[in-house]
């Protein structure tokens, strides 16, 4: 008999009456579906709701602690430091490992009840109701391929063995046996099971979606663009370039421009770029914290009490994207013309020392100040802002892992696709130049398959910032690219030692929390905790 313990997420993932997300009166806890869901409006409601609990601000959060994006900052007080996760201290019971494995579980929890519910309501509803039903399953279906992708990013330990293991599939009802106890599934299994889910939706006729702030066709191709990155066989990145195509064809997804890029974390226009994001408003409780809750004290500026600052490694990076202001200061006289540079530092209230390297420890930690401000806040909520998960440009890139990956197979240059990636990369490069056409500048070297997935990584890093992508970069690419791994400028990690990690570490996937361990005796912890 299969069993399953999800432990850490029984007693919180349970229905709360919310009347900004139900609109129901049902004071109390609600743990039986059919008090809360009677209609197809009811389901909307309580889909619209799941997106409310999607732990992104905490992938973002323990992704740049963890890596090599964050320096101490100013106002620091311990944060990062007395936790471990700015040392690269990672044990079982991390808090955001557990926010992150508590999260997408619960919501898979919240999006199979409402699948059962539906399948009890459909036989008989009439055929307007069922249209609506069939809407909302593929919606559904679309949400828990997604959540369960996530988990498998995070907690696999070795996306390339397809009898490794990865996470439990979580497909049923969770209250129907609490002395059940699930086993991990497989990572062919978990791959096969995320084909099936986005399968179905599209058979139902897909999900057009409200907006890139909810489940769509665009995201069912991108999930699948991803996923079939991680696996690094010839057929699963054929299959990459299929759901690539359709990203493009079908979809209408492309790469954001100058302007549109700006805008992506400003309010402004997003154009083709954006596929999936998180929207955050004012009225959101204290589930969803504020992405830059974590770098901040009270608000994104000097005066808000920084805790964490840009890491001197990455604002290096950043630097060098515009060759004609670098190693200058950031002010009115030096304006950079790639808003990736311009997004991620805070310009009036920073402060670039040119001669950082030749400061003591305090000196430093007082006079080069680097702000983060690719979060500007929403409304009277200075620290939240939405939180965007999936975007063209990643797509994109995906894609030049699958040339570079081609080049190595043919074992020359001549023939293989090499070229494409760095074409790939200055067509990124182009649309990020404020004067368009040329770039600003290019990386060098494409000529063997480690050179190109170096390149490959080091755009990623520039282009994602704080965004949540590094550390799955680094744990998918790190290896390949003969990268040192997480690399810490001396400054930044003088007073902690912690100054770097390699990709091969296996601190690279999340420890499976305590709680399930001790709960499920079939539960498998990860190798290396």
């Amino acid at each position: 008999m299969k069993k399953i313990v999800l432990s850490l997420f029984i007693a919180a993932s349970f229905l709360v009456s919310c009347s900004d997300a139900y609109e129901v009166s049902q004071p109390g806890y609600v743990t039986d579906e059919s008090q809360v869901y009677n209609s197809p409006e009811d389901i909307t409601r309580g889909v619209k709701a799941v997106y409310y609990y999607f732990p992104g601000e905490e992938e973002v959060q323990f992704t740049s602690f963890f890596t090599d994006e964050l320096g101490i900052g100013i106002n620091n007080g311990g944060q990062g430091i007395n936790d471990g996760t700015y040392t690269f201290r990672l044990l079982v019971g991390d808090e955001k490992a557990d926010d992150i494995w508590g999260g997408y579980y619960a919501v898979l929890n919240r999006v199979n009840r409402m699948l059962f519910r539906i399948d009890d309501l459909y036989p008989t509803a009439s055929q307007a109701d069922k249209d609506m039903y069939d809407m909302e399953r593929a919606h559904l279906y679309i949400l828990r391929a997604y959540s369960h992708f996530k988990l498998f990013a995070f907690f696999t330990p070795d996306y390339t063995n397809p009898n490794g293991l990865s996470v439990i599939k979580f497909d049923f009802l969770q209250t129907d046996n609490y002395s059940r106890y699930e086993k991990r599934s497989t990572v062919e299994e978990i791959v096969a099971f995320i084909e099936e889910d986005l399968g179905r939706a599209k058979d139902l006729g897909g999900y057009t979606g409200n907006g890139t702030g909810f489940a769509s066709d665009a995201l069912s191709n991108a999930i699948l663009v991803k996923m079939y990155a991680m696996l690094q066989t010839q057929d699963a990145y054929d299959k990459m370039e299929i759901a690539f195509n359709d990203l493009v064809t079908e979809n209408g997804k492309g790469l954001a421009n100058f302007d549109e890029y700006a805008g992506l974390f400003g309010g402004g226009a997003e154009g083709a770029e954006t596929i999936f994001k998180l929207n955050r408003v004012s009225s959101d409780g204290t589930v969803t914290d504020g992405v830059a809750n974590e770098w901040y004290a009270s608000e994104v500026s000097r005066a808000g009490n920084p805790y964490m600052e840009i890491g001197r490694s990455l604002y290096n990076e950043l630097d060098k994207l515009d060759p004609n202001t670098t190693g200058t200061v950031y002010d009115d006289s030096h304006l950079r013309k790639d808003p990736r540079y311009t997004l991620a530092i805070l310009k009036d209230d920073s402060n670039v020392a040119l001669n950082y390297a030749s400061l003591t420890t305090e000196e430093f930690r007082a006079n080069d100040i680097l702000l983060i401000g690719k979060y500007t806040g929403i409304g009277d909520r200075p620290l939240m802002n939405d939180v965007i998960s999936l975007r063209f440009t990643d797509m994109l890139l995906c894609l030049a892992e699958k040339r570079a990956f081609e080049g190595a197979l043919t074992g020359t240059v001549a023939l293989g696709d090499y070229s494409n990636v760095e074409s790939i990369i200055f067509n990124i490069r182009s649309n990020r130049n404020e004067d368009g056409q040329v770039p600003l500048s290019m990386p060098t070297n494409f000529s063997s398959p480690q050179q190109a997935y170096a390149r490959i990584l080091e755009e990623r890093r520039v282009e994602f910032a704080f965004e949540g992508q590094r550390y799955l970069d680094m744990k998918r690419l790190g290896e390949r690219a003969g990268s040192p791994g997480f690399v810490r400028d001396p400054q930044d990690c003088a007073a902690t030692g912690a100054c770097s990690l390699e990709p091969s570490s296996t601190k690279l996937t999340l420890p499976i929390p305590r709680a399930e361990i001790m709960a499920n005796p079939n539960m498998v912890q990860n190798p290396g905790y």
